[in-house]
């Protein structure tokens, strides 16, 4: 067999050099896959034969009836820009279909719905009661020249007991993704929703300007609006699974993996069976355990003595699950995925069919000049921009790209330093001197390249600020890329140079003003910072700067800003049977517990210490920081116990009075400011009361934005690295618990990242369009109950794919 040679031109720092055939994948196809897109230069090909939609059209259709044929258009009225009518050009019922029409690029921007506007078609439904029907199915057609992503929204109104949408605007939103120039047969299961009084039913196209190809409009013909009850309905909410559902992590399991899965089927006789994928033959037996929790009654198996690496399959009764995998590097698969989700995420550089080189003409406004500024990656679906993340995606491309190294798998290495250094560059664009930087943009438009026009300008004009924490965070990341640069001296030591510059400007306004200097306007995510992670921020920071250059004066510092961290944290047990402490509050008052609703860095209090750890183990404070992680450490073990037999971290103890301490609660709450004292407090009863003043919740106590894939994510790298400091195989389970319960073992038995394992649904992807490796948001409660919500309905937040997601996935994974 000839040997396969590529050949790697890569950004500044690697070697331009040949390497012969991929380290060994896991899965073959995706080799394939990997090399026939010039090692993800182009996007990886969308395997939609293990898409939760494909499965769903299959589903035994038991009743059914005809909402709209088109063949009446009385009850149709629209709202918006461009135009609705009926159309006898196609139809797939009868002699019509509704079409829309609009405009890519209309001249204004509209005050209400996204982008440049709405063109709104709604059908009257006259406030039926659709509690018999669990699906609602239709088909559409788009006619959209030149588009590389297509989508079409659906939204329901509901005016019963429970009001649809709910005062947030997530409830019964649905974006469709769709194939351009053919009929896409589409449904959306509607278990979870509201449905006792549907007052209107709506399809709407959502304007966001023209991309480099498009034509000058957009049309959708939709037709045959039927109502369905199906078999076999997804659960979309609670802990228990669907009926004959087995749910597993549908990736896999590494070697030393704890090897369970939740039964939830019918007639089966007391035992499992694991089959090789291949062959059928039988590798494992093992008998189905009856274990009741906090969580209900549940059936487990347990497969964690069998190591032999393969592909596999689990039976129980007739019930047979999608394939899987157990080897010793059984997340790698998932990194070159991730790294594709960025690809396809770039700014201003032209990824083959997904976009051109966009928003050049987004720019900042400093010291009289204007100056465009676009590249790293787009934050989400919305196209928008934050420094700080790119800085922090690409610390986590670097940190995977050192574990593929030590695993010798060079040419996933390459991939993600050339991936990393993309957004680096970006990083070093957005400096602007004296620790200004352009630090965000919201755009939610493809722009017209022109500076100066409507869609750059106002909001979407990028901020500049002198951020502190912002500061200190860079340049702990652009130390850490300098000691990863091996190739490219000239960048090595320009990182180097900038790394101590930025933390210069950091430690000067922070030695000003204090925490107070931290900019909640216009600072992205980072606003939502508490005074104990800013100093466990800190510390870290210096520590890579003195692992860097040698220079005592940044170990000191590392050593005085922990210090601050340290006395935030709870030592003292709670007054509940397990006498829980460990945790942190978010400021010596200890009136707030640290907690995140959306982005979070709930790894930074132990990647502080560890660095410390590594870096200063004869200092005289060594023992504080390793009784630090170990109180930790004992903290997420009895959490954990109230999440079994998932395996997902809970969100952490709340006190009854934060909502009180309003400036600290209300910062990391994203769209609500006031008014959340009687949800709060439901919220908490609704969790696992420890004592008369904490609870326990699962997920979040949150409002407006939901989904906690990133809180999890980080509270697992946290568990990971305290597993690595304090050899402890539990916490390094617990980490590995955090990946299974994102790639399905899980109560709705899916992944929730496209194209890794098995029945991955699509997620709002608005402007990129749907792409391997997208990951959302995350998983989000049930109002205000401590339960798991999981609705096939696809919009923001929590389906709105994500790199801050991306990133903490990226930096768990390098800990396997």
């Amino acid at each position: 067999m000839k040997h396969i040679i590529k050949y790697f031109c890569l950004l500044s720092g690697l070697l331009c050099a040949p390497t012969v055939l991929l380290h060994a994948q896991v899965d073959k196809k995706l080799k394939a896959d990997i090399i026939n897109t010039g090692y993800v230069h182009s996007p990886l090909p969308l395997d939609e034969t293990k898409a939760f939609e494909t499965f769903g059209l299959k589903k035994k259709v038991l009743e059914s009836a005809m909402l709209c044929d088109m063949e009446d258009f009385s009850k149709w009225s629209h709202k918006g820009i461009g135009k609705i009518g009926l159309t006898t050009e196609r139809s797939k019922s009868g002699k019509h279909s509704l079409r829309l029409v609009s405009e890519t690029a209309p001249e204004g921007i509209l005050d209400w719905g996204l982008g440049r506007g709405t063109c709104m078609a709604s059908y009257d439904v006259g406030g039926a009661n659709w509690e018999g029907y669990n699906r609602l199915k239709f088909y559409i057609y788009p006619t959209c020249e030149g588009a590389r992503s297509i989508y079409l929204n659906l939204y329901v109104e509901n005016d019963g007991e429970i009001k649809v949408p709910d005062k947030y605007g997530r409830e019964g939103y649905h974006e469709i993704n769709l194939k351009n120039d053919q009929w896409n047969e589409c449904f959306v299961e509607m278990s979870g929703l509201a449905r006792d009084k549907v007052t209107k039913i709506s399809f709407a196209i959502e304007i966001f300007g023209k991309e480099s190809t498009m034509g000058d409009s957009l049309r959708f013909d939709v037709d045959a609006v039927e109502l369905q009850k199906i078999e076999n309905p997804e659960t979309v909410k609670g802990w228990m699974p669907a009926q004959n559902r087995i749910i597993f992590s549908t990736t896999g399991y590494s070697l030393e993996s704890p090897k369970t899965a939740i039964v939830n089927v019918e007639n089966h006789s007391g035992q499992f069976q694991l089959k090789d994928a291949d062959t059928q033959a039988i590798v494992f037996t093992g008998p189905i355990n009856k274990e009741k929790t906090g969580l209900g009654e549940f059936e487990t198996i347990d497969f964690s003595n069998f190591k032999t690496q393969g592909k596999y399959v689990i039976q129980v009764g007739d019930v047979t699950t999608f394939p899987f995998y157990i080897h010793k590097d059984v997340w790698d698969d998932s990194a070159w995925r991730m790294v594709n989700f960025l690809f396809c995420e770039r700014c201003g550089y032209p990824v083959p069919g997904k976009h051109g080189a966009c928003h050049t003409d987004l720019h900042v406004n400093y010291n009289g000049k204007v100056m465009p500024i676009n590249g790293g990656w787009h934050d989400a679906a919305d196209m928008s921009q934050q420094t700080l993340q790119t800085g922090e995606i690409s610390y986590s491309l670097l940190s995977m790209a050192k574990r593929a190294k030590e695993k010798g798998n060079t040419d996933l290495y390459n991939r993600l330093m050339e991936e990393a250094l993309w957004g680096i560059d970006f990083i070093l664009k957005t400096r602007l001197g004296d620790g200004y930087r352009a630090q965000t943009w919201g755009t939610n438009l493809w722009t017209d390249g022109v500076l100066g026009t409507i869609d750059d300008a106002g909001r979407r004009e990028m901020l500049v600020h002198n951020g502190a924490l912002e500061n200190f965070l860079l340049a702990g990341i652009e130390a850490y890329t300098s000691m990863m640069v091996e190739n490219d001296i000239a960048l090595k030591n320009n990182l180097k140079k900038i790394a101590q510059e930025d933390f210069g400007y950091a430690m000067a306004r922070f030695n000003k003003l204090g925490f107070a200097e931290l900019i909640k306007k216009g600072g992205g995510h980072a606003g939502m910072a508490s005074e104990s992670q800013y100093h466990a921020n800190i510390s870290w920071a210096a520590s890579m700067l003195y692992q860097l250059t040698g220079e005592q004066q940044y170990a000191d510092e590392a050593v005085k800003a922990i210090r601050y961290t340290l006395q935030c944290q709870r030592t003292e047990p709670l007054k509940d049977k397990n006498k829980t402490c460990g945790f942190f509050y978010r400021d010596l008052a200890k009136k707030s517990i640290v907690h995140y609703t959306h982005q979070s860095r709930d790894y930074a209090y132990m990647e502080a210490l560890a660095a410390l750890c590594e870096t200063q183990p004869n200092h005289a404070e060594y023992n504080q920081w390793i009784h630090s992680m170990k109180l930790y450490g004992d903290y997420l073990k009895n959490i954990m116990q109230h999440v079994y037999p998932y395996g997902m971290v809970p969100s952490g103890v709340y006190h009854k009075d934060e909502v009180k301490d309003s400036v600290n609660f209300y910062a990391v709450q994203v769209g609500i400011r006031s008014g959340a004292e009687e949800d709060y407090k439901e919220q908490l009863e609704n969790g696992i009361r420890l004592d008369k003043e904490h609870y326990l919740r699962i997920f979040p106590a949150w409002f407006s934005f939901k989904g906690n894939i990133a809180v999890h994510l980080s509270t697992g790298k946290a568990a990971a690295i305290c597993a690595k400091i304090l050899k402890d195989k539990d916490l390094k389970d617990i980490a590995e618990q955090q990946l299974f319960w994102v790639v399905g073992k899980n109560p709705f038995g899916q992944s929730m990242i496209y194209g890794e394992g098995s029945n991955y649904p699509q997620q709002y992807t608005a402007l990129p369009g749907e792409m391997v490796g997208e990951i959302p948001v995350g998983m989000q409660s049930y109002f205000n109950e401590d339960s798991p919500y999981w609705p096939q309905f696809n919009t923001a937040t929590y389906k709105e794919v994500w790199g801050s997601s991306a990133a903490r996935w990226l930096m768990l994974i390098s800990e396997f």
